[in-house]
């Protein structure tokens, strides 16, 4: 780099692309012209779901897609830098003998086809949750040794690439703050997450939060939404809500997962996001943009909760709050009985209990009551 003008245009350039995306291409170019670099790459990698992503617009895009779908998570060195502490600057020689390199299929079958040189360079920029994301140069192919010069420069500049990754992921997480708003996830009594393409959650609200720390019937594997007896399906559905063209049905679908009896099945929903909000695929971030709403319904879950919220509201016994979420489904004081495993006698020593602690007279007439009250609660009576 001819001098100080040259290094401040990169470095606003830097914190330009934290508003503009599209410019994240441009800034690694002239980051590559300013240090002498024939190769620039800002790879991630999420080690939750084993997803590696990478701008690299010097490289062959077949080179890039060979190694994305095989070599990434064979290469030594990149498995070696993705734990190094972030802003420190690491070269080859600082991870591995160039002998022990040269011995691997990576270097072999990837690296000198593409013209990577020995004089290579890279620092982690974000290292949390499980992700990873570096900025690496190379230097053309011949050059064994990166000069003082070239590290002093790539350091300068690595430092205001890790700023600028934090301040996107920032903005970034509060863009989907606002989705979240839109989508009203948190307001829903059921479970409700934002999936991107992948199946990767990128927003729970508490309720499933909780279901997916149970692991009862909806859990993550790899990093990804699955549910018990047909892992895939459910990254099925949800990437059918990031395509353009689906098949009959359209995007999305319901999957109903069947748990150990006498426990009802989950009853999970996949629909596109409603909102017309769309995040951008930035690489740091660890997720994809949100394509997907997931809900799941537990009735059994729905069950225990009205229970408990008949108990603090109407200061019913348990017994006395279990028979009254029975009697909500309206078939009737024996029906009710028979699912509470009581006898009719019971039950209406029961009933006549709840209509004194609720004020009400007919059976009829508690089941409007209690309906009445959950509505006016956000149906969490």
């Amino acid at each position: 780099m001819s001098g100080g003008k040259e290094l401040s245009a990169l470095i606003d350039l830097i914190y330009e692309a934290v508003l503009d995306n599209d410019l994240w291409p441009s800034v690694l170019i002239k980051l590559a012209d300013a240090v002498g670099a024939a190769h620039v790459v800002m790879p991630s990698v999420d080690w939750r779901a084993n997803i590696f992503a990478t701008i690299a617009p010097l490289d062959d895009p077949d080179l890039v897609a060979s190694y994305k779908e095989y070599w990434a998570f064979r290469d030594p060195l990149l498995l070696r830098a993705t734990f190094r502490p972030v802003g420190e600057i690491n070269t080859l020689d600082s991870l591995m003998l160039r002998e022990e390199f040269f011995a691997t299929p990576v270097y072999n079958e990837w690296w000198r086809p593409a013209q990577y040189s020995l004089a290579t360079a890279g620092t982690s920029l974000v290292a949390e949750d499980r992700f990873s994301a570096l900025v690496c140069i190379s230097s053309p192919p011949g050059k064994d040794l990166l000069t003082d010069e070239q590290l002093r420069l790539f350091e300068a500049v690595a430092r205001h690439l890790g700023r600028a990754v934090r301040i996107n992921r920032r903005l970034w997480k509060l863009e989907l703050a606002n989705l979240s708003t839109t989508e009203r996830i948190e307001m829903l009594p059921a479970g409700a997450m934002l999936a991107d393409a992948s199946g990767r959650v990128v927003l729970a609200n508490g309720v499933a939060k909780a279901m997916l720390d149970a692991r009862d019937g909806i859990f993550l594997c790899d990093g990804r939404l699955a549910v018990a007896g047909s892992p895939d399906a459910l990254q099925k559905l949800v990437a059918s809500c990031a395509q353009r063209s689906v098949g009959i049905g359209g995007p999305g679908g319901d999957i109903n997962v069947p748990r150990e009896r006498p426990r009802p099945p989950l009853h999970v929903t996949v629909a596109p996001l409603r909102s017309d909000t769309r995040l951008p695929d930035v690489p740091w971030i660890g997720f994809g943009s949100p394509v997907a709403i997931v809900t799941v319904t537990d009735r059994d879950r729905d069950r225990r909760r009205r229970q408990m919220n008949l108990r603090r509201r109407f200061d019913l016994t348990s017994m006395e709050a279990a028979f009254a979420a029975e009697i909500l489904r309206g078939d009737g004081r024996k029906a009710a009985a028979r699912r509470c495993g009581i006898s009719d006698a019971t039950a209406k020593t029961y009933l006549t209990n709840i209509f004194a602690k609720t004020g009400t007279h007919r059976q009829a007439e508690l089941v409007g009551f209690l309906l009445g009250a959950a509505e006016a609660q956000g149906g969490e009576t």
